[in-house]
Protein backbone atom coordinates (compact mmCIF):
# COMPACT_ATOMS: atom_id res chain seq x y z
CA UNK A 1 0.00 0.00 0.00
CA UNK A 2 3.21 2.46 0.72
CA UNK A 3 4.56 1.86 -2.73
CA UNK A 4 1.08 2.68 -4.30
CA UNK A 5 0.92 5.76 -2.41
CA UNK A 6 4.41 6.48 -3.35
CA UNK A 7 3.58 5.78 -7.16
CA UNK A 8 0.71 8.01 -7.03
CA UNK A 9 2.54 11.18 -5.58
CA UNK A 10 5.07 11.29 -7.65
CA UNK A 11 3.50 11.14 -10.75
CA UNK A 12 1.97 14.13 -9.24
CA UNK A 13 4.75 15.81 -8.46
CA UNK A 14 5.71 15.45 -12.10
CA UNK A 15 2.61 16.33 -13.47
CA UNK A 16 2.68 19.48 -12.30
CA UNK A 17 3.62 21.79 -14.46
CA UNK A 18 5.65 24.83 -14.25
CA UNK A 19 4.99 28.35 -14.48
CA UNK A 20 6.23 29.71 -18.10
CA UNK A 21 8.73 32.42 -16.67
CA UNK A 22 10.03 30.14 -13.96
CA UNK A 23 13.37 29.64 -15.11
CA UNK A 24 13.90 33.28 -16.43
CA UNK A 25 14.36 34.22 -12.88
CA UNK A 26 18.45 33.04 -12.68
CA UNK A 27 19.19 34.69 -16.18
CA UNK A 28 17.59 38.16 -14.91
CA UNK A 29 19.75 37.93 -11.45
CA UNK A 30 23.03 37.47 -13.68
CA UNK A 31 21.93 40.17 -16.38
CA UNK A 32 21.20 42.51 -13.30
CA UNK A 33 24.53 41.27 -11.47
CA UNK A 34 26.81 41.85 -14.66
CA UNK A 35 24.90 45.00 -15.44
CA UNK A 36 25.64 46.14 -12.13
CA UNK A 37 29.14 45.44 -11.81
CA UNK A 38 29.57 46.98 -15.65
CA UNK A 39 28.30 50.35 -14.79
CA UNK A 40 29.93 50.23 -11.12
CA UNK A 41 33.44 49.78 -13.02
CA UNK A 42 32.84 52.83 -15.47
CA UNK A 43 31.57 55.12 -12.47
CA UNK A 44 34.54 53.79 -10.53
CA UNK A 45 36.96 53.74 -13.70
CA UNK A 46 35.54 57.64 -15.33
CA UNK A 47 38.09 60.02 -13.53
CA UNK A 48 41.30 57.96 -14.85
CA UNK A 49 39.63 57.67 -17.99
CA UNK A 50 39.12 61.65 -18.27
CA UNK A 51 43.00 61.75 -17.46
CA UNK A 52 43.72 59.02 -20.03
CA UNK A 53 41.90 61.16 -22.92
CA UNK A 54 43.16 64.36 -21.83
CA UNK A 55 47.04 62.74 -22.21
CA UNK A 56 46.12 61.54 -25.97
CA UNK A 57 45.20 65.08 -26.24
CA UNK A 58 48.15 66.15 -25.29
CA UNK A 59 50.70 63.24 -26.76
CA UNK A 60 48.71 63.61 -30.26
CA UNK A 61 49.34 67.64 -29.97
CA UNK A 62 52.96 67.44 -29.22
CA UNK A 63 53.38 65.19 -31.83
CA UNK A 64 51.61 67.31 -34.36
CA UNK A 65 53.91 70.33 -32.90
CA UNK A 66 57.07 68.09 -33.77
CA UNK A 67 55.74 67.41 -37.51
CA UNK A 68 54.81 71.25 -38.08
CA UNK A 69 58.27 72.48 -36.56
CA UNK A 70 60.31 74.21 -39.85
CA UNK A 71 63.34 72.19 -38.15
CA UNK A 72 64.51 69.22 -40.75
Amino acid sequence: MKDARRHDMRSLVRSTPRPPGARRGQSMVEYVTISAALLGATTIGWPFLVQLLNALSRYFGSLYYVIQSPLP
